[in-house]
């Protein structure tokens, strides 16, 4: 299956596949499947922001689809050094303040792209569906330009 996202002028193909690091959350793909149209903003980006919010954006639905999975060996290779993953409580630490459960079902019936932004070294994306959103930031990871690991994830 492939997942055509259409944000401004860009075209983001997602190939489904068996691998983890290439894989979609299995549950409500079909409706995942959808256009996304992006703001004026969106269509003034570079090819490298482009390339940049490809990246973030399939890695953030990546992480879901891990966490659903309990595929704990993928989240730890997605995730920054200061991320600290608990299998036996089944959470994820983001500092010292904010630890979440890791999601074991999510919502497909709303789910939409929010938005896509770039905060001094910090890309930031944003999911949402209904009026929660989930915010995603990553950081290029150090010595490999283009790869990205996750920073946090927030929820309303």
């Amino acid at each position: 299956m492939i997942l055509l996202l259409l944000i401004g002028s860009a075209t983001i193909f997602y190939l489904i596949s068996s691998k983890p690091e290439n894989q979609m959350i299995s549950q409500g793909e079909e409706k995942l499947a959808t256009s996304v149209t992006g703001t004026e903003q969106n269509r003034d980006l570079s090819e490298a922001q482009h390339e940049q919010l490809k990246e973030t954006l399939n890695l953030s639905l990546r992480a879901i689809s891990a966490m659903i999975n309990k595929d704990y060996e993928y989240l730890e290779e997605i995730i920054a050094p200061t991320v600290k993953l608990n299998k036996e409580n089944n959470t994820i630490s983001f500092g010292d303040s904010n630890e979440i459960p890791i999601r074991d079902s999510f919502d497909y019936n709303n789910f939409e792209f929010r938005a896509y932004m770039v905060q001094e070294d910090t890309v930031l994306i944003i999911l949402g569906v209904n009026n929660v959103s989930y915010e995603f930031s990553f950081v290029e990871h150090k010595g490999k330009s283009g790869n990205y690991l996750l920073k946090s994830i927030y929820t309303n």
